[in-house]
Formats: C-alpha cells, structure tokens, sequence
C-alpha cells in the first residue's frame, strides 16, 4: 500500500488533538484583563508622568529623554499602553500593509489605521531633516484614543464608540454613512472613508502592527505587565494592592 493510501485511511481518532489551555494560562489571561490603567496609577500615586520619570516604564525604552528628543511616543488605552519608537522603524510599511490585511480582508496602505507612509520623506516635517531625505528616522501615526474624541463628537449620525473591552474609539460599520467626519474633526485626519466599502476605518487596538513590525518600534504593553514593574521597583509596596 502506498504512503498517500495509508495517509488517507488514517481514522479521526489517530488526528492529533487541538491544542488547548491549561489552567494557569487562562487564570494569567483573567488576571490581565483585570488590571486597568485606572488600578496601576492609583496603586503606583501618580500618573503616567509619574511612571515615566520614575523610570518604571524604561524596560520598554520610555524615558524623560527618549520622550523629549522625540524618538519614544506613548498613548494610553483602559487596557493597555502603546509605545513607538521612531529609531527602531525602518519605514518597511509591513504596519500598515498588516493591519488593513487583517482588517480590511486585503492591503491598501491608505486606510491603514497606523501610518508611516506620508511621512516617509520628511518625517515630522521638511524643517526637522527627518525621513529618507536625512536621517531615515521615520514617524509613526496611530489612533490617539483620545478621552474627548473629535471623531466622536463630531460624527451625526453616532456610528463611534468605546469599546467596553479595549476602551478603543471604533466604528460601527452597520451605523457608519461614509460623511467623513471623522477624519475631519480629527486633528490628526486618522479615521479615514473606505472608498470600497463606503464605511470610516478606524483603530480598534488590535495590536496587529505591532506582532508584525520586525523592529518592534510598536509595542502594545498591557497594564498587568506595567503593575508588575511598579512593584518590582518598589514604587508601591504589594501590602497596597487591593
């Protein structure tokens, strides 16, 4: 009997069994949805200026100076903090071509919900000698998630909400009627009119640019690993964590 006649008479039962999670792995996947950003600056007594110049968040590269020359931007989510760093991007554009793959069902850079592209010649702008044209340093847009959303604010017919899991703005497809709005009201033009689909994209905090940026100069850190840091370096005391 040929090898391709065994392959094909192997019974079900002989398949290898689906992978599964034990149960320290889910109990550490409940416990980091459980840590907010609202718990780890309460447990740390301060805020996210405070973790910073402290130094708990420099295992990530997120220092005074980092921040201050430009190189490290940072937002923050309910559940998780997003870091980019500008000397670790090589303008590869692999964030934006993954994130409308998994978003969209294909890659078209110009609804990418994180950018690279329009500033890849001159980065911050045509004073700073940033981009290809200079120092190759290229930046890197994102969502803000900001508190008081102007794309929210400003959409008529209220197709932008916070998400309850994430605490992301997104759009809701079924509502959304293409106005463009959003982009906009945005002081930064980040949702933007799909000209297929004829709905807004928008970031959801998917964190798919970040897996696929071969550099990692995008990182989505959770709040659990942040809380973890903060009691390693002593900041609070665990006798303080309710």
């Amino acid at each position: 009997m040929s090898d391709s006649n065994l392959h094909d008479q192997v019974s079900p039962q002989q398949a290898p069994e689906p992978e599964t999670v034990t149960e320290t792995e889910a109990a550490e996947k409940r416990a980091r949805k459980t840590v907010t950003r609202r718990q780890v600056l309460a447990m740390a007594g301060c805020g996210v200026a405070g973790l910073v110049v402290g130094g708990v968040l420099a295992t990530w590269g997120v220092t005074s100076e980092s921040i201050a020359s430009g190189r490290i931007t940072i937002r923050t989510t309910p559940t998780k903090m997003i870091v980019t760093d500008r000397a670790r991007c090589s303008g590869c554009q692999r964030c934006e071509m993954m994130c409308t793959l998994k978003n969209d069902g294909r890659v078209c850079q110009s609804i990418a919900r994180v950018r690279v592209w329009p500033n890849y010649n001159y980065g911050h702008g045509v004073d700073t000698k940033d981009g290809v044209f200079d120092n190759c340093q290229f930046t890197i847009e994102s969502c803000k998630q900001c508190e008081d959303p102007q794309c929210m604010n400003y959409c008529p017919v209220h197709a932008i909400y916070c998400d309850e899991e994430s605490g992301a703005r997104v759009v809701d497809a079924d509502v959304c009627i293409g106005c463009g709005m959003c982009h906009a009201a945005c002081p930064w033009n980040m949702p933007v009119v799909d000209s297929e689909t004829g709905v807004s994209t928008k970031c959801i905090s998917c964190g798919r640019c970040a897996e696929q940026c071969p550099n990692g100069a995008i990182k989505f850190i959770d709040w659990k690993d942040i809380a973890d840091q903060v009691i390693a370096q002593g900041v609070v005391s665990t006798a303080t964590i309710v």
